[in-house]
């Protein structure tokens, strides 16, 4: 699969599209943002909120429907789908959605959650023993989805971008995990997560300015930068944290002494994702009942995880013959 180089013009190559579309996103969350704040306890009032659980208890064939598409803006599915990506669509757009997947969730949510410490609904039978505001899933999905529909330049996906990310806000809301503010908030936040992220990784300057640091450099920073990080008061901070160093360490060993490309055969691909992705739920979920649940020790689960993804399981592919090196 092959993608075009990223530039500034993130929705089309036409200038005037590209200005129309860049008013119309800039306009739609400036009009959030105003929503919010002129509406901040109405739209975090149980009263607004209530009605929309309602309709899933009324109607419980819509539950079923609800919890699948959350589950599209969860960090469990971006993994298990970034991953398959990276072994078998396009290696950068799995590598950078594993890297900008944890960030956008630490940064738009769970940074803020634990500085405005809201509480979620009141529903029964539902639990969360997390803080509310912004909504995580709608921040990650209008970061993740988002950020696949401006490399991709797809019409037909960016309409379904477009119509998941306020799918898995409401979906939040009726399931009785989020007030609708808390979902505003996630739209906003990750608007702006997104734009702060492409306009930095377009800077002119920017990618020459990272190949000119040394290997065993950049191996200190992309694991000793999150690691120190890990240790801020933030609940999934470790976890995430390690996600994107983990990510960023395989990347880097991968370019260095690895090198592989995704084509395949269908058997292939298959193969890539029945042996690839067991190992993901063994370190993340597996080794917690094992290893105590120290901080650093989440960081290195995780990490191993999604550097499994960039770098031990291509190599296993190669060596069992389902993928080639770029040299061969």
């Amino acid at each position: 699969m092959q993608l075009q180089p990223l530039t500034r013009n993130f929705f089309s190559s036409s200038p005037h599209k590209e200005r129309l579309w860049r008013w119309v996103c800039l306009g739609i969350t400036a009009v959030l943002t105003i929503l919010l704040v002129l509406f901040w306890y109405p739209l975090r009032s149980p009263e607004l909120t209530y009605p929309y659980v309602a309709v899933a208890i009324r109607h419980g064939y819509l539950t079923p429907l609800f919890r699948f598409i959350t589950m599209l803006g969860s960090e469990g599915f971006f993994l298990v789908a970034l991953s398959v990506i990276h072994w078998s669509v396009h290696k950068g757009l799995g590598f950078w959605g594993l890297i900008l997947m944890p960030l956008s969730i630490l940064v738009t949510s769970e940074i803020p959650k634990d500085i405005t410490r809201l509480p979620r609904p009141d529903i029964r039978g539902v639990a969360v023993p997390t803080y509310t505001f912004p909504s995580g899933h709608t921040s990650g999905a209008v970061s993740v989805w988002g950020y696949a529909a401006i490399v991709l330049k797809n019409t037909k996906f960016w309409i379904l971008a477009l119509a998941l990310m306020p799918l898995v806000g409401l979906s939040r809301v009726v399931l009785g995990y989020h007030f609708p503010g808390d979902v505003v908030g996630g739209l906003v936040a990750g608007v702006l997560f997104l734009a702060l992220c492409f306009w930095f990784v377009t800077v002119p300057g920017h990618s020459e300015l990272v190949h000119g640091i040394p290997f065993w450099l950049q191996a200190v920073l992309v694991t000793g930068i999150p690691f120190a990080a890990s240790f801020l008061p933030v609940k999934l901070g470790p976890g995430l944290l390690g996600y994107v160093a983990g990510a960023a360490l395989g990347h880097l060993f991968e370019q260095r002494c690895l090198g592989f490309h995704t084509d395949g055969s269908n058997r292939q691909h298959a193969l890539r994702g029945a042996l690839g992705l067991p190992p993901l739920a063994l370190f993340i979920v597996g080794l917690a009942y094992i290893v105590p649940g120290a901080s650093w020790l989440i960081f290195l689960r995780y990490g191993l995880a999604t550097f499994w993804i960039t770098y031990w399981a291509p190599q296993v592919f190669i060596r069992l013959g389902w993928m080639e090196r770029v040299e061969s």
